[in-house]
């Protein structure tokens, strides 16, 4: 089976989101998945789902997705007053349901919570209170997500939502190779977090995602480059608040 290319939280950037797509293309991957949370903070959220509908790629939602379309079935969930203008989830939100058009939100609409791929399951946030949008922030938030996964018999989850990279297992630590490649042996169950392809907060601006090979189970944490600043110049001109541009730079 060939590698999967794995991005999650896009965030409405489109130059982080066209910089992967054509590295993963470079590369001779033909498969991508989406783990959710392709608007929200960002300028392009009508650009970035378009971009990845015309992908023809599995895609999942995310709680931006969510949000922003609960907020457009429902105004009054977006806080109003000033922290609709101040506060970036909900200023991004705010800015997603004035961008997309209804075709565009039906279809985000249309997005499933999980997904299975060759190997593993896919969500955006966790597999437990998935309705909370739960992080995995450490081995405490990973326990019942890797207790899931043992239960039903897939023993490798991919997620976002952290915005970072990161894994957890039942069964130490996979062996790693060079360059961000970890090996899993054939009975570790691990969740494994891929990174944010637009708002990384890790310190690295870079575009943060991952690949998986089901048949080596192998996964291994990428990066790319790609104009941030053109990405906050144009989050500026959108009117959205500063703190969206700044996390940019790859600030926690």
């Amino acid at each position: 089976m060939p590698a999967i290319a794995l991005l999650s939280d896009i965030h409405a950037n489109l130059f982080a989101l066209r910089a992967v797509m054509d590295e993963v293309r470079a590369l001779g991957i033909e498969r991508m998945v989406f783990c959710g949370d392709i608007v929200g903070y960002g300028p392009h959220p009508a650009e970035c789902v378009q971009l990845v509908r015309e992908s023809g790629a599995v895609a999942i939602l995310g709680n931006h997705d969510a949000y922003t379309v609960r907020a457009f079935k429902q105004p009054d969930f977006i806080p109003s007053g000033p922290e609709a203008l101040t506060n970036p989830v909900w200023a991004g939100i705010r800015h997603a349901v004035r961008q997309l058009d209804a075709d565009a939100l039906a279809w985000l609409d249309s997005l499933p919570m999980t997904a299975e791929i060759p190997g593993a399951i896919v969500a955006h946030a966790a597999l437990h209170r998935m309705e909370q949008w739960p992080y995995l922030l450490n081995e405490n938030d990973a326990r019942p997500t890797l207790e899931i996964l043992e239960r039903i018999g897939v023993n490798t989850g991919f997620f976002g939502h952290t915005h970072r990279q990161e894994w957890f297992s039942t069964d130490g630590r996979p062996e790693e190779g060079p360059d961000d490649f970890y090996q899993l042996d054939a009975d570790t169950i691990c969740a494994v977090v891929v990174g944010s392809v637009g708002q990384p907060r890790t310190g690295d601006p870079r575009a943060g995602w991952t690949l998986w090979n089901s048949e080596s189970r192998s996964f291994e944490f990428r990066h790319t480059e790609y104009p941030h600043e053109e990405t906050a110049r144009d989050i500026l001109a959108a009117g959205l608040p500063e703190s969206s541009a700044r996390r940019l730079s790859g600030m926690r």
